[in-house]
């Protein structure tokens, strides 16, 4: 058996997953806010960076401070 990932507009995922099992397909609806293999790896590269040196990033108050919200 195959995988098939396939995007769907969302004011029609309801339609399609119900054709797609009327059609006798497998259906498995994966949260939209999954991560990329990318992201995935992305993601390990900081965390890895911030246990390799922490450092090397700023505390949450003083980023804040430097933050331009205008």
């Amino acid at each position: 058996m195959q995988q098939l990932t396939v995007s769907v507009p969302d004011n029609k995922i309801a339609f399609f997953m119900d054709l797609a099992k009327n059609l006798g397909f497998s259906v498995q609806h994966a949260p939209k806010d999954m991560l990329t293999e990318k992201q995935v790896e992305m993601v390990n590269e900081a965390r890895k960076g911030i246990k390799d040196n922490p450092s090397s990033f700023l505390d949450w108050d003083d980023a804040r401070k430097m933050l331009k919200i205008g």
